[in-house]
């Protein structure tokens, strides 16, 4: 089985150990609270876009107390961009939409929907209870995020959980976007981790000895593609210009494999010049 470490030094998260965005930046919204779901202390609901106080005619509160308490509350829900990132930036979303080891009022599993970017700009949560769970909420959300934050909707969606890939792919279609299986979710794989342990486990109806959260798949064998196949093997070298062809096709998903053309950028000079051997 495969493990992930949350390694704190590389994304930044804020010393106190909450939900709080990584980012430098702060919320562009207070988090939203979901009174009806959980049997934990009664919070007025807020508003994703606008910034809403408690109630404006009845209760003076301190907004720094109010602000600490929605940080220290895991019932809170999540919705956030970065003020420094540009909207039209953000065109892929890694998507996770699952039950959580929480139980409800109703002693029922809790669902999430957990949503971000690679560079975590995007951050939002979702929490549902388990009767609502179909492609047309999912969708429904997904239009949610784009419309509350401001942010076109994406081209394409991540995902890794495979039982989960008929609702997604069925939601993100009816949007036209493109979704993608993938395991290397890799932000978001990492922020569920944190969250396990920051917000799931302090929630008030943690479930204790649950089915580990990030738990892999284990897929049956599958036959490998013709164009994998080690038939001979060659020491040749070849021009940079036809590596970064060759990754332009694993971009593109025209082929096995995974890259980013993103990752050689900055060479972008040396094409054409430079030789590669191997």
């Amino acid at each position: 089985m495969a493990t992930l470490s949350f390694n704190s030094t590389r994304i930044k998260s804020p010393s106190r150990p909450s939900h709080k965005p990584f980012s430098k930046s702060h919320f562009s919204t207070k988090p939203n609270n979901v009174p009806s779901l959980f049997p934990s202390k009664t919070h007025p609901q807020l508003h994703h876009v606008k910034r809403n106080s408690r109630s404006e005619s009845s209760v003076s509160v301190p907004e720094e107390a109010f602000d600490d308490a929605e940080e220290d509350d895991p019932t809170s829900e999540l919705s956030y961009l970065d003020s420094e990132t540009d909207p039209s930036s953000v065109t892929e979303w890694e998507l996770d939409f699952c039950s959580r080891p929480i139980l409800d009022i109703r002693g029922k599993k809790i669902w999430e929907l957990v949503v971000c970017d690679s560079s975590l700009s995007l951050q939002y949560t979702k929490y549902f209870p388990n009767n609502v769970i179909n492609s047309v909420t999912l969708k429904d959300a997904m239009e949610t995020i784009s419309e509350d934050l401001g942010v076109p909707l994406p081209e394409k969606v991540r995902f890794f959980r495979s039982q989960m890939q008929t609702i997604i792919t069925k939601s993100c279609k009816e949007l036209g976007i493109k979704p993608v299986p993938s395991k290397r979710c890799l932000s978001l794989l990492l922020w569920l981790e944190e969250r396990y342990e920051t917000i799931y486990m302090r929630h008030p109806g943690f479930q204790k000895g649950s089915k580990p959260l990030l738990a892999l798949d284990n897929p049956f064998p599958v036959e490998l593609p013709e164009n994998l196949f080690g038939e001979k093997w060659a020491f040749v070298q070849l021009p940079f210009s036809a590596i970064r062809e060759e990754i332009s096709s694993l971009d593109e998903r025209t082929c096995s494999g995974f890259f980013t053309c993103k990752t050689i950028g900055s060479l972008d000079e040396w094409i054409g010049s430079v030789f590669s051997r191997g």
